[in-house]
C-alpha cells in the first residue's frame, strides 16, 4: 500500500483514492500541476480516517479497492459529511454502477479509461459550485437545518437519503417561486446542463418527496408544466 501527499498550488485539497499506482502517480502529477493539493491514499480505511481528520475539498473516488467496496465508503462519506463532493472514477462501466454511484450521494461518475482534462474539467466545476450551508430554512410546519442536515415536519425528524435531502433543499431554498430542471440538475447533481438520463431520475425524486410532505401544515410540492416545481404553503 502506498501514501502519497503532495502540495499544489491551490487551497483546495483533494481526497484521491486510488489503488492503481500507475493512475494515481499519472493523477497526483496532473492534478498537482493544475494547483491542488492531492492526498493519495490507496485504500478505503485508510481514505475513511484520513477524511475524519480532515475534510477534503472533493473526493476522487475509485470503486474496486483491495480492502472495502467502493459504494461502502461512498455511504460512509456521506455519513461523515454528505456536504463534500465526491467524485468516483471507475472501469465499472455498467448503467446500475452509474446510477447506484449518483443515486448515493456522489456528484458525478466518470469511466474509465478517461481523458485527464475532461476529469480536471469536472473537478474545476464541482469545486466552483460548491455552496456554502444555510442555517435555516422554513416553510409552513417544514424545518431544515442545513448546518446538521436535518428536515423536519411538524416537529418529527425525517429520514431523508442524501439526494432527497439536497433536493429538497434546492426547492426550499426558491421557496414560492419555480424552480427548473435544469437548476436541480446543477444543485442537486452538479450537472453543468440538463441531461435527458435525469428525467426520470427528478421525477422519481419528485414523487419520493411528494410521499414524505404529508400532514397538517406540510407544504405543497406543486408541478409547473413546462417551467418545473414549486414549492409553497397549501
Amino acid at each position: 500500500m502506498q501514501v502519497k501527499l503532495a502540495y499544489g498550488r491551490g487551497m483546495k485539497e483533494i481526497l484521491l483514492v486510488e489503488d492503481d499506482n500507475n493512475v494515481g502517480e499519472s493523477l497526483v502529477e496532473g492534478l498537482t500541476q493544475a494547483g491542488y493539493a492531492v492526498n493519495w491514499l490507496t485504500t478505503g480505511q485508510k481514505a475513511l480516517n484520513a477524511f475524519r481528520k480532515k475534510r477534503p475539498g472533493l473526493v476522487v473516488l475509485d470503486l474496486g479497492l483491495p480492502d472495502m467496496d467502493g459504494f461502502q465508503i461512498l455511504e460512509a462519506f456521506q455519513q461523515e459529511d454528505a456536504q463534500v463532493p465526491v467524485l468516483i472514477l471507475s472501469a465499472r462501466s455498467e448503467v446500475e454502477s452509474r446510477v447506484q454511484g449518483l443515486e448515493n450521494g456522489a456528484v458525478d461518475y466518470l469511466v474509465k479509461p478517461f481523458a485527464f482534462p475532461e476529469l480536471l474539467a469536472r473537478i474545476r466545476l464541482r469545486l466552483r459550485g460548491a455552496l456554502p450551508a444555510e442555517a435555516d430554512l422554513t416553510l409552513g410546519s417544514l424545518h431544515a437545518d442545513c448546518i446538521r442536515r436535518e428536515v423536519r415536519l411538524q416537529g418529527e425528524l425525517l429520514d431523508l437519503p442524501p439526494r432527497e435531502y439536497d433536493f429538497l433543499v434546492c426547492l426550499l431554498r426558491s421557496k414560492g417561486q419555480a424552480v427548473s430542471r435544469e437548476q436541480i440538475a446543477r444543485d442537486v447533481w452538479k450537472s453543468p446542463q440538463r441531461m435527458s438520463s435525469l428525467d426520470n431520475l427528478i421525477d422519481v425524486y419528485v414523487s419520493r418527496l411528494r410521499e414524505r410532505l404529508q400532514g397538517e401544515g406540510a407544504p405543497m410540492l406543486r408541478t409547473l408544466r413546462g417551467v418545473g416545481y414549486r414549492l409553497e404553503e397549501k
